[in-house]
Order: C-alpha cells, then sequence, then structure tokens
C-alpha cells in the first residue's frame, strides 16, 4: 500500500521511478493525503497533468503520433512541435509516445528508444542453444515458438486475459504484429532479429561515430561465428570490409542444398523442373559436389569422379571455400 510513499521528516513523499527517471510528485502532511494522490497517479499513469492536480509549470509535456508521407510514425511534442523519429513500427512509436512525457525537458532519444525496444519485448528471450523465442512471466515459462510474431500476440492475449483461457478465447481485438515491421530484437553481441528480413539475424558494430550494418544472416549461429570473427580481428577496416563484400555468398553458401533428415540433398531447377544429383552423409561433400555441378553448368556425367575427389583431396571430411573463414584446419 505505501510503495513509492516515504516519510521524511514528518511529512509523506511520494517518489516513483519510471523509464528510468526518478519522479517527485510531491509532499503531503497525512499518508492518507498521499495514498489518495498515489492512486489519482496510478489511474492517469503517473503523469503529471490538470486531471492529477498539479499547477500548469509542472505538466509533462504532450506527445501524439504522426503518419509521414512514407508511412512511417513520428512521435511530435504538441507543446513545440519537435518530433523524433520515424519509425516503422506504429506501437514501437506509441511505446515513445509513453516513455517521452516522463523525460520532460531533458529527452536522451537514443536512451528512450532502447527502453523501449525493451518493453516491446517485455518477458521475451530467445533461446541461442534451442533457435526459439521464449515468453516467460512470474518466473514461468509460459510459451515457446520459433516465430516471434506469433509469440508477442500470445504474450499480449495472456497478459490481457490474465492468464483465463477461457477469456482468452473471446479476445478477439489484440495488436497484430505480423501487420507490423518490428523494431530489432535485442539479441547480444551486436546481433538483432528483424522478422521482415530474408535473412533475419542482423549484425550491426558501433566503430567510432558509425553504425555500421555488416550483414544479414539466415541463423543466429552464422550471425555469431561472423562476429566472433570480427572481433577475433579487433573489427579492423580491412576485415569489416571483407565480409561486406562477401556476405551474399556466405547467405548464398547453401543454396541448391535441402536437408532430409540426416542426409543433404543436391537440387536445381532446369526450365522450371526441379533436378537432383544425388545426396550425401554431411554439408561438407554437399557444398564441394555443388561447386563442382555449378562449375560445369550442372552436367551430371561427372556426378561420381566429383564424389571421388573429395574423399581424395579432404581428408579431414571438411570443406573449405572462400567464404568460410570461421573454421581452422
Amino acid at each position: 500500500m505505501f510503495t513509492n510513499i516515504k516519510k521524511i521528516n514528518g511529512k509523506y513523499v511520494i517518489e516513483k521511478r519510471r523509464y528510468g527517471q526518478t519522479i517527485n510528485y510531491g509532499t503531503f502532511n497525512t499518508k492518507e493525503e498521499a495514498l489518495e494522490q498515489k492512486k489519482l497517479l496510478m489511474k492517469y499513469n503517473w503523469i503529471k497533468n490538470k486531471s492529477t492536480g498539479y499547477d500548469k509549470e509542472e505538466h509533462f509535456p504532450r506527445y501524439c503520433i504522426r503518419q509521414d508521407h512514407h508511412g512511417k510514425y513520428l512521435v511530435k511534442n504538441r507543446e513545440n512541435g519537435k518530433t523524433y523519429g520515424s519509425y516503422k513500427s506504429k506501437k514501437y512509436a506509441n511505446i515513445i509516445r509513453r516513455i517521452l512525457p516522463f523525460y520532460r525537458d531533458d529527452v536522451k532519444i537514443e536512451l528512450i528508444e532502447q527502453i523501449a525496444i525493451k518493453e516491446f519485448y517485455k518477458y521475451i528471450t530467445y533461446d541461442h542453444l534451442e533457435g526459439y523465442y521464449r515468453f516467460r512471466y512470474e518466473n514461468m515459462t509460459i510459451m515457446t515458438n520459433k516465430s516471434l510474431t506469433t509469440l508477442l500476440e500470445e504474450r499480449d492475449l495472456y497478459i490481457k486475459s490474465g492468464a483465463d483461457e477461457e477469456l482468452m478465447c473471446e479476445i478477439t481485438e489484440i495488436y497484430r504484429y505480423k501487420e507490423d515491421k518490428l523494431p530489432p530484437f535485442p539479441h547480444r553481441e551486436n546481433i538483432s532479429y528483424e522478422e521482415k528480413l530474408k535473412n533475419k539475424y542482423s549484425l550491426r558494430k558501433q566503430i567510432r561515430s558509425k553504425r555500421l550494418k555488416i550483414g544479414s544472416y539466415q541463423t543466429y549461429d552464422l550471425a555469431l561465428l561472423v562476429k566472433d570473427y570480427l572481433a577475433k580481428h579487433n573489427w579492423k577496416k580491412s576485415d569489416v570490409e571483407y565480409i561486406k563484400d562477401i556476405t551474399s555468398e556466405i547467405q548464398n553458401r547453401d543454396k541448391n542444398i535441402i536437408k532430409k533428415e540426416n542426409k543433404y540433398y543436391i537440387q536445381h531447377i532446369i526450365n522450371k523442373k526441379r533436378h537432383y544429383y544425388g545426396s550425401y552423409k554431411n554439408i561438407h561433400i554437399a557444398r564441394y559436389v555443388r561447386d563442382k555441378l555449378k562449375e560445369n553448368n550442372w552436367n551430371k556425367k561427372d556426378l561420381k569422379r566429383y564424389e571421388k575427389e573429395y574423399d581424395y583431396c579432404n581428408k579431414s571430411q571438411y570443406y573449405y571455400d572462400h567464404t568460410d573463414i570461421f573454421t581452422t584446419a
């Protein structure tokens, strides 16, 4: 009951920490007065304004959302017209709009954007070993899913219903994340998840004053390998540029190779018809044979020769190509 209320010199002070800011909401003669004011503040989301009984000079600035001609969202200060953004996600922009008033005239927008990302993905973490997202609430894992958008919707539904399964079935109005452009998921090690990208794991690095995008990769593990390689080389400019140059080749490293059960199959489409070129026990021989086939216009007649070449030349059973910068013999 008395959370955010403390007694100082015989009076009662209301203080609340919101989004990294400690706000003083005034001093009251009695605890009853302080409790009444606290209830009012809670009703209005801890905003100082006319409704919560504060003088005009104490009112928090008000913000609104505006859409620009590119379809992105700006957060605008209604008093002075200053804008922040633009942002691709309307929900993300709305979270920033909610946070900004607590910073009053001392807006640190980069910090606010980071806080907003944490708020956007609240209760959701990523399991790097298993490769899925986890919704964890009140010290319990509620659900896991490989789709971030699906898990976000399930999280909102769960919290909105108060974990009541019957009520969850009745709720029809929830935010549809699949229709949104999500902000980057805060993975560790400079890696972010971007749902709308084909290669969803983006690697970025702050180098001096520039925020540099290195590349986007199909899996978290691959992005982490690239990151570790660059970190090992101290993010030297020449190495960064090299990785940027070969990123598209890294992305396509397993093109024409599919995995079914425990085997790797080479396939290629010619004149809209899918052709198969054999199956292999490991990815390395499949890559080697695939590359040889590409060099020779996908001619099947020398398939066995390529397989024998691999066995003869690759005693370590590991095939290196020029994009394979991550493993040493």
